[in-house]
């Protein structure tokens, strides 16, 4: 197994686990939620429109939703990494989620220590309008060790919300979740 499909499990079991009970089933109206998993349209939503779920607003709209999701690594997150290039290799090369993404909204999850998840719900046309022209400001990361050699820009998280509208949410792990 690769290591963006390993990477891309956990992420699933970690939205299944605390994202869908805690956020999803309070956030969207009624609890209504499609997570778009499977199929030949979800592959298109999420690889052409960074599309991981569609939520109901409480007002009848539906709202897209990319998620990212990071693992604990030993430390506590101060920026979001925001991928501009999907693919760096040659012949191959691919804009990443930040430059194609039509969804509505960013929620981009850090994982805690005690894996929990430490959850920021960001306007993600009005976060790809103010870094567009502030972009080459940014540190970058990568190209990551991984097939598609992805680079992108490291933006602190205090930036991103002094700038862009973003909903802050600690998401308890399920052992803790009571």
């Amino acid at each position: 197994m690769s290591d963006f499909a390993i990477d891309a499990e956990w992420s699933r079991a970690k939205r299944d686990a605390i994202l869908v009970p805690q956020f999803y089933r309070n956030y969207c109206e009624d609890g209504r939620y499609v997570v778009v998993d499977g199929g030949v349209l979800s592959e298109f939503l999420q690889r052409r429109c960074a599309v991981d779920t569609i939520a109901q607003l409480p007002n009848g709209a539906a709202a897209f939703i990319e998620e990212k999701i990071q693992r604990w690594r030993g430390r506590v997150y101060t920026d979001f990494a925001l991928e501009t290039h999907s693919c760096t290799r040659p012949g191959r090369e691919k804009d990443g989620w930040m430059k194609y993404g039509l969804a509505d909204l960013l929620l981009y999850a850090f994982e805690c220590a005690d894996g929990a998840l430490d959850a920021h719900l960001i306007d993600f046309q009005k976060l790809r309008t103010w870094f567009a022209p502030r972009e080459t400001s940014f540190p970058t990361f990568g190209p990551l060790a991984t097939s598609n050699a992805s680079m992108g820009r490291l933006v602190p998280i205090e930036a991103v919300a002094a700038n862009v509208p973003v909903r802050r949410f600690h998401l308890k792990a399920p052992e803790t979740a009571a």
